[in-house]
């Protein structure tokens, strides 16, 4: 709150900096910060304000969403997936410095080596396993002891430590994992082939911090400012050129000029939507929707990608799982300890990468699996139940279990092969675009889906689960798919029905595509896109530590080029520190 002042204010007359960076988010946050901490003049741009202390708190992570904090944007409905909830899926982002590292479940998990050689594969050098492992660890406080710490990093700014708070079915869980051949241990190391592990969070003594506070804030009023409530409305190009950005802020529109670069933090759905409002994107869709092509680059929106879940629930013994209303009682150890359940990433506790389906070649773990110590039915249809956006008819579903505690064995669609779009509506910044994202598109999708929720119904039916009581739903009250009797024709009108975004929005800016393998938007100079838009092909895994590897690789190469121009020039930059 100190600092709110500085995030207030205007920016310097006149109003240019060697980089702006549009986006407070899990990319930009860390962008910005390792920029200013080399000495280079940054603006960072935001949509939101400052985050309330009630983000910071792990367990209230439900409750952000569809407020102010939110962008609160929805899909187009969709034919084969969520259905549950008339096929629209809110997506929410954070609109706050921190971004949606401010609204995520704070769950560290880097996806496999192998995702990262793919891109690589694909002709993006530098973008390989070995490459970006050093990112990785420079953004990372790895708090446990390992003796063999080459794959994590100790000295970063991000504390990673496995959830503080853990109940009778994360232990279940763990022992599951055993008893179907599983170990133990570390899935983001020894483990990415498959294993099973308490969650790995980005809290910090049981406390969100979000990349804002951790990367960015010690800059402010350096060389590092700040402008909150600001919406940018395009990108300024000249001669094929970024030069600035022109923002609404308090009514007023305002451009500020960049010496050196613009680059778009801005996320998976506002960093292609603020390329097209400024001319750059497929010609013929821009003019239809009366904006004046800049650029022709087609596939700026396309490749949209996200991971689905959909979940086995169980109902458990009494104090085996997370149960809201005993939570508050405990309100006071979180304050004084960081423990106990508020300190919960969510109530998701347990993670695992598994193998659902051995008969594919490819040997990378094609399901994650999250387990959550609540349901639908934990908080009696308060905030979850509309935060899927679920119809009235699916609470018949939901309802018999209220009241009873119960927990979530919830399936991920690891490498999803359908593709979807971003377009804009129309010409108006405030709009929110046609989000598409094509969910279970392709049929392999949808099989790989089926075999996650088989496997996952493999753990409830351990020895492990058996001891703290669980009872899986049955399809007796499921509105939708209960009249289905063979299992495989249930379980694919499940699986689209029950099936929910994971928030993992990824693709829209592809490097390769729209971008280069520096994230340089192709045929301008001084433009770049940073942020989870670029992967060409979504990691195996939740996407917020990759997009702050990506922040950090991105600074570096930033940096580089910036040392290598000053040297054509023939200049000595004297604000310029070790990073470069």
């Amino acid at each position: 709150c100190q600092n709110q002042p500085k995030y207030m204010s205007e920016p310097a007359t006149p109003a240019i900096y060697d980089y702006i960076v549009v986006g407070a988010g899990s990319a930009g946050s860390v962008l910005a910060g390792r920029l200013a901490q080399a000495g280079q003049s940054v603006l960072l741009v935001e949509a939101g304000g400052s985050s309330p202390w009630a983000a910071h708190v792990p367990l209230f992570v439900g409750q952000l969403q569809r407020t102010v904090l939110d962008w609160r944007y929805q899909t187009e409905p969709q034919a084969k997936a969520g259905l549950g909830a008339g096929g629209v899926a809110n997506w929410p982002r954070g609109k706050l410095l921190g971004g949606s590292s401010m609204l995520n479940y704070m769950l560290y998990v880097r996806g496999h080596k192998g995702d990262y050689n793919e891109w690589e594969g694909l002709g993006l050098n530098g973008w390989g396993w070995e490459d970006v492992l050093p990112y990785f660890k420079k953004s990372e406080n790895y708090s446990e002891e390992d003796d063999n710490l080459r794959e994590h990093g100790r000295d970063g700014p991000m504390v990673v430590t496995p959830s503080p708070y853990t109940d009778g079915v994360t232990k279940a869980f763990l022992e599951a994992g055993k008893e179907l051949g599983y170990d133990v241990g570390d899935i983001n190391t020894d483990l990415r082939d498959g294993g099973f592990t308490i969650s790995h969070t980005t809290t910090s003594n049981g406390k969100r911090p979000g990349t804002f506070k951790t990367f960015a804030e010690k800059y402010v009023g350096t060389y590092l400012t700040v402008m909150t409530f600001s919406h940018v409305r395009r990108v300024i190009v000249e001669d094929l050129r970024a030069v600035g950005i022109e923002v609404s802020r308090f009514g007023d529109i305002q451009t500020i000029m960049a010496r050196k670069e613009v680059i778009l933090s801005a996320g998976a759905v506002g960093s292609p939507q603020i390329l097209m409002l400024s001319g750059v994107g497929d010609s013929e869709e821009l003019q239809s929707v009366g904006v004046n092509p800049v650029h022709h680059l087609p596939d700026v929106g396309k490749n949209l990608q996200d991971h689905l879940i959909s979940s086995i629930s169980v109902d458990v013994n009494p104090g085996q799982s997370l149960n809201i209303l005993s939570a508050f009682n405990t309100f006071p150890e979180w304050i004084q300890n960081g423990t106990g359940p508020f300190a919960a990433p969510g109530g998701c506790t347990g993670l695992a990468h598994v193998r659902a389906d051995d008969s594919k070649s490819d040997r990378r773990p094609a399901i994650q699996v999250h387990m959550a110590s609540l349901t639908h039915a934990t908080d009696m249809g308060l905030v979850l139940f509309d935060n899927f956006n679920l119809e009235r008819e699916a609470w018949e579903y939901i309802q018999p279990h209220v009241g009873r505690d119960s927990a979530a064995i919830i399936a991920t669609l690891n490498r999803p092969k359908s593709r979807g779009s971003i377009k804009l509506r129309n010409s108006d910044p405030f709009s929110h675009p046609i989000i598409d994202p094509n969910y279970l598109a392709e049929e392999e999708d949808i099989e790989a889906f089926i075999s996650g929720l088989k496997f996952c119904t493999k753990i409830a039916e351990t020895k492990a689960f058996g001891n703290i009581g669980a009872r899986k739903w049955g399809k007796k009250n499921d509105p939708y798919c209960g009249h289905l009797d063979d299992e495989d024709e249930y379980l694919r009108c499940y699986v689209m029905t029950w099936s929910f975004t994971l928030y993992h929005p990824t693709g829209t800016c592809a490097m390769g595509k729209v971008t280069d393998e520096k994230l340089k938007v192709k045929g301008l100079e001084g433009l770049r896109v940073v942020d989870a838009s670029v992967m060409p092909i979504i990691v195996g895994g939740n996407t917020n530590a990759p997009t702050m590897m990506i922040g950090e690789k991105a600074a570096d190469m930033i940096l580089q080029d910036a040392r290598q121009d000053a040297l054509a020039d023939g200049e000595v930059n004297t604000r310029t520190k070790e990073e470069l």
